[in-house]
């Protein structure tokens, strides 16, 4: 008798050290620890350890898009929230100024929601069409932000550029502020929807949102293939009662080419779901639908795999 239980011991001993030995180590890099990259990712990263046996999850605050794409490039970080646009120029050489070096160390898993650029002019103005902003006064963005180069490229699109417009570097307060005051025609806002900035300006001066016409959104998303499209309902704002549809970039989730692709399968089947398991109220923007959106860069084959059973057909890495 001793000596059976001297042998389901070791056995018991052997078992626990073999799920031990099992257990996967991953860092998901987000952002600045007050943003939504970090809140959501923290919520993303329990979900995951709560549904997928012997996963262990480290989430790692960063800088955000940049920072992650070297990061999981370099191998320092596993899983990363990303903008769309960023992993666009990071395998196309530009994803600094200064340099034409290429970050393609990584594949997507999906979009996570819309970062919505959002056009807004007076409700009561005569203006219907981007192409009408030429020789006005228009909110651009803050000087190096990411809006501005979303207002570049909305402009091309509608055959303007920043000299066409009086452009006036203001950040979303600042826009805010400008309008009611009647010292722009227009702003551009790049933001989740809704945005507190043009709240606060149609409650005093109630806005339209301007959409593309099909010439423009063909021209955009031709150009610059990480945008998608994105819905502002009727009512977010004072003044606009219709839905719109406008152009976004999007939070990206992005991971390592070299990660399992059983694991990334999982770690997508998992996020899509379990949402309802996430906190963080941008998990309401969490949809397969959506995730295959806006992605200017291969999947990773874990995450196609699930795709594909969802009935998408997306384009996977080697």
């Amino acid at each position: 008798m001793k000596k059976l239980l001297a042998i389901a011991l070791v056995l018991t001993l052997v078992l626990s050290a073999g799920s031990a030995l099992a257990t996967t180590y991953i860092t998901l890099g987000t952002g600045g620890t007050t943003g939504t990259y970090y809140a959501l990712g923290a919520e993303i990263a329990a979900m995951w350890m709560n549904n997928i046996e012997e996963l262990d999850v480290t989430v790692q605050p960063t800088d955000a898009s940049k920072d992650n794409i070297v990061y999981v490039n370099d191998g320092m970080i596993d899983v990363a929230t990303v903008q769309n646009d960023s992993a666009y120029y990071a395998y196309q050489g530009q994803l600094y100024d200064d340099s034409d070096e290429v970050f393609d160390g990584f594949y997507a898993i999906g979009s996570l929601y819309p970062e919505a650029v959002q056009l807004m002019v007076s409700a009561d103005s005569d203006i219907t069409d981007i192409s009408q902003l030429a020789g006005l006064n228009v909110g651009v963005g803050a000087a190096g932000s990411g809006t501005i180069i979303n207002a570049e490229q909305v402009l091309e699109a509608a055959g303007l550029t920043m000299e066409d417009i009086a452009p006036q570097y203001l950040g979303f307060s600042e826009t805010a502020t400008a309008f009611q005051d009647l010292q722009i025609d227009a702003g551009f806002i790049t933001s989740g929807i809704p945005n507190a900035s043009i709240i606060e300006a149609a409650n005093a001066r109630p806005v339209r949102i301007l959409t593309l016409t099909d010439e423009q959104w063909n021209t955009l998303t031709t150009n610059y293939a990480f945008y998608a499209p994105a819905t502002v309902p009727g009512g977010t704002y004072a003044g606009q009662d219709a839905d719109v549809t406008v152009p976004a970039i999007t939070a990206l989730l992005i991971v390592s080419k070299d990660a399992d692709e059983e694991l990334v399968y999982q770690l997508t089947k998992t996020l899509f779901e379990c949402t309802d398991q996430i906190g963080h109220a941008k998990a309401a923007e969490l949809s397969v639908e959506a995730a295959v959106e806006g992605v200017p860069v291969p999947f990773h084959p874990g995450a196609a795999r699930y795709y594909a059973e969802c009935g998408y057909e997306v384009e996977a890495g080697a």
